[in-house]
């Protein structure tokens, strides 16, 4: 699975500005890029719709993203994406991480200790506002010019953008998700672990997530789960792939692939290991006794 992050940092395809930890990307995604088996990143980002339209799935809901619209999607997450027309998609993304957005709020003495417990998706969409509108397309603009902008001036814009949110109230359960983010301690290994078990990511990957070296990973998982990560996630995938087999009538190797597992015949071995039937017979006995 790509950490998308990762991929823009690295290639020379898109144009970007980088400062303190804050990536600017003009992003095209061609109509043959669609992604079905999802993507990761390890920072927060803001995304605007410049053109074309995306379907977004996370693991509880659907999102559209058109041109105009706007979404901020929370670090630690995957989704899938599918184009909606046959032109390319073009947004601009803004990647931030959580020590940045604490630092805005401390500078700009903004409250934060009025946040409610969060319970919002993995992405948050804001709704159409002129402002947002008319603040994105300023900043598309220095992608237009010869020379980037200064990194002084690159702070402020994004300073910029999460004042407006927090002051106007754009949308409280953003504003609320980012003041949780100040009054927080580390990420929730639970709450990541728990949302991500079937993603086809590697220890490293999960510790990058939950914002962990992979020794410091590993040791609070197991003061955490009492178990390893990897023995953890071979059960959880197994659990859930036993659920798709009693309640859905996917193929086996759909199920393969939802559950997390590497292929069919790991699938087959470990499942039954731990059922003492194979995936395909465990599902023709639970169809009989429906």
């Amino acid at each position: 699975m790509i950490n998308i992050q990762d991929f823009l940092r690295d290639t020379q395809v898109f144009k970007k500005f980088e400062v303190d930890d804050l990536v600017f990307v003009e992003l095209i995604c061609p109509v043959e890029d669609d992604d079905s088996e999802g993507v990761w990143w390890h920072n927060n980002f803001f995304s605007y719709a410049i053109s074309g339209k995306m379907l977004l799935k996370t693991l509880q809901g659907e999102y559209v993203l058109g041109a105009g619209d706007c979404i901020f999607a929370k670090k630690g997450s995957i989704i899938s994406a599918r184009h909606l027309t046959h032109g390319d998609f073009c947004e601009l993304r803004v990647f931030v991480p959580d020590s940045f957005i604490k630092a805005v709020f401390q500078k700009y003495r903004m409250p934060v200790m009025t946040a409610d417990n969060d319970r919002t998706d993995s992405i948050i969409p804001l709704p159409q506002n002129e402002v947002l509108d008319t603040y994105f397309h300023s900043l598309l603009s220095y992608f237009r010019q010869p020379a980037p902008p200064s990194e002084s001036l690159l702070r402020i814009k994004f300073e910029e953008l999460l004042v407006n949110i927090i002051s106007n109230n754009f949308h409280s359960p953003l504003t609320n998700y980012l003041r949780g983010l100040c009054v927080a301690g580390k990420t929730s290994i639970k709450e990541i672990m728990e949302a991500n078990f079937f993603s086809h990511l590697s220890l490293e990957d999960f510790s990058r997530l939950c914002g962990r070296s992979l020794s410091a990973f590993k040791q609070e998982f197991k003061d955490i789960f009492h178990i390893t990560p990897g023995k953890w996630l071979l059960e959880k995938r197994l659990e859930y792939s036993r659920y798709l087999l009693e309640t859905t009538g996917m193929s086996i190797d759909e199920i393969c692939m939802i559950s997390g597992f590497e292929n069919r015949s790991h699938f087959n071995r470990t499942f039954k290991d731990r059922y003492n039937l194979t995936p395909a017979k465990f599902g023709r006995r639970s169809k009989q006794h429906a």
